[in-house]
C-alpha cells in the first residue's frame, strides 16, 4: 500500500477484521510492520520511532490506566516518553 495524506483531518473507515488498529498500531510503533517502511512528516518511523514519538499522539478507544496511579504522575510518564522535559 502507498498512501499519502495531506493537512487536515482523516477518517480511516473499513469493515471489522480489515487492518484499521493494526494499521494505527504499526504507524505508532507499538506492533512491528513484516515489509515496508512508514514516514511520517519526513520521519523514518521504524529508524527513529523516538522522534516520531515527540510529534506524535495516539489514543486508542480502549485506553486503560492504572487505577493507582495519579494524574499527574501519568501525566509526567507520557511527558517523559514524548521528551519533554520539566
Amino acid at each position: 500500500m502507498n498512501l499519502e495524506i495531506g493537512k487536515g483531518m482523516f477518517g480511516l473507515l473499513g469493515p471489522n477484521g480489515a487492518g484499521k488498529s493494526a494499521l494505527k498500531r504499526t504507524i505508532v510503533t507499538l506492533q512491528n510492520a513484516d515489509i515496508g517502511s512508514i514516514v511520517f512528516d519526513g520521519i523514518d518511523v521504524f529508524d527513529t520511532s523516538d522522534e516520531l514519538r515527540k510529534v506524535l499522539g495516539y489514543l486508542p478507544q480502549n485506553f486503560g490506566v492504572y487505577p493507582k496511579v495519579s494524574t499527574e504522575m501519568m501525566l509526567n510518564h507520557i511527558a517523559k516518553i514524548k521528551g519533554i522535559q520539566k
